[in-house]
């Protein structure tokens, strides 16, 4: 647990009028409505939305007037201090070459100067090292905030904050700069989207509940809404799931696949022991390469990314389907990074066919509160940020006339890299029928 103080925080930042309807609200979750751009724009099939984020938040001065404030001395840090800076700004220096390595083959490639599939590839490559280094780079400035105040690591942290919450990137590295930024007075509504949802993630359950009553409910999206009013049930599903997930480590053979995506490497776990009959057939169609080139053709924000469907349009599966195996004992429960068997829906019911399972599946971008009628039977263990980051596609949504229609992303291919010797026996069944 991180010792931030976020209950002194908000409890002195009093009540402030909210213009436009009248309604106090939390001063901490007033925005000046004027808040930075989330993504740079550009949507071209090489360089992903929010790939880069925009320019650098400067964090708002407070309530004084300009020029009423007095002029700071310089701060003076001592030798550690400055140490952890100059890591910092060394890599802050790396993340800017490869980010200009980086454009540089993104603008032959879209110039025609090098649009071989070489170039593709190398720029793949060059955009997995960026995003590695930004974290770098993010990890660096929080030891800085850690231990004194450094204008620079606050704005690169907000910065990076709001690209994550543009790109539904939660975790607790993310959790402990929201926190530590709103703490310093700090009251982007970014941070505080980010920070809440980050704590559900990161199991920080009483920072969660702090920051969601210190917005207005009642403008919160629904998956937010959700997520506060189901705090306590998704706290018994992490610990839950924490003990499950120690189990699986003192196992250490669960099967595992490695994703290799449009946008970047996963590797999933698989719950052999509690769907084995969904996991032997999802390692089944892997080693068939089934899954190769299939697209990510839903991807929603703050719910869930859904693949595995050979037509491209929801409608597809292979002619055999799988017996539901959400309501045995030992089954797993649906949070961040889970992996779970999509169904056949019932019109518009909100329900699903029974034993209607085949091929498609759903990664996870928040926790649920219960799986409901789907089979979780896996999570993601590594590149959960290369899943958070896949192209936003939403099939229901009118396209605009005239509107460039980008390509979703897609698994380029999906490979066993630990495998049980025997599978158990698959049996498969009927839709509909129980």
């Amino acid at each position: 647990m991180l010792g931030l103080a976020l209950t002194v925080f908000i409890a002195s930042v009093g009540w402030a009028q909210d213009k436009t309807d009248s309604v106090d609200v939390p001063a901490a979750a007033v925005t000046s409505g004027d808040e930075p751009v989330t993504t740079d724009g550009d949507d071209s099939p090489l360089m992903p939305p929010g790939e880069v984020p925009s320019s650098p938040v400067t964090p708002e001065a407070g309530a004084s007037e300009p020029g009423t404030q007095e002029e700071m001395p310089p701060l003076e840090y001592n030798e550690e201090e400055k140490a952890l800076i100059a890591k910092f700004e060394a890599e802050h220096v790396k993340l800017a070459k490869e980010m200009g390595d980086m454009r540089e083959i993104y603008v032959k490639f879209m110039n025609g100067v090098d649009s071989s599939r070489d170039a593709e590839s190398r720029y793949r490559e060059a955009r997995n090292s960026v995003r590695k280094q930004f974290n770098a780079t993010y990890d660096a400035a929080i030891e800085v905030i850690r231990r004194a105040p450094h204008d620079v690591s606050v704005q690169y942290i907000a910065t990076w904050i709001q690209n994550r919450e543009a790109n539904d990137i939660y975790d607790p590295d993310t959790f402990e700069g929201a926190a530590r930024l709103i703490d310093g007075g700090i009251n982007y509504m970014f941070l505080f989207l980010a920070g809440a949802r980050s704590a559900v993630v990161s199991g920080e359950f009483k920072q969660a509940k702090l920051l969601f009553e210190s917005m207005d409910l009642e403008k919160m999206e629904k998956h937010d809404q959700a997520l506060f009013y189901q705090l306590d049930v998704l706290e018994e599903n992490w610990k839950k799931e924490q003990d499950a997930i120690a189990a699986d480590e003192a196992n250490g053979q669960l099967p595992r696949v490695l994703l290799k995506t449009t946008r970047g490497d996963a590797v999933l776990e698989l719950f052999i022991d509690s769907a084995p009959q969904t996991v032997a057939n999802f390692i089944n169609l892997v080693e068939e390469g089934f899954y190769d080139g299939l697209e990510f053709y839903q991807v929603i924000d703050h719910l869930l990314a859904l693949t595995g469907d050979p037509s491209g349009n929801g409608s597809g599966n292979t002619g055999k389907f799988l017996p539901d195996e959400h309501e045995r004992v030992d089954a797993r429960l649906p949070m961040r990074g889970s992996l779970m068997m999509a169904k056949m829906p019932m019109g518009e019911t909100g329900k699903f066919v029974p034993n209607s399972a085949s091929c498609q599946f759903a990664i996870l971008l928040l926790p649920l509160g219960a799986a409901k009628e789907q089979t979780v039977f896996g999570r993601v263990v590594e590149g959960m940020d290369v899943i958070s980051s896949l192209r936003r596609v939403d099939p229901s949504k009118e396209k605009k006339k005239g509107a460039v229609q980008v390509p979703p992303d897609r698994i380029l291919t999906a490979e066993m890299i630990r495998r049980p010797s025997e599978l158990p026996k698959i049996e498969f069944v009927t839709p509909g029928v129980k």
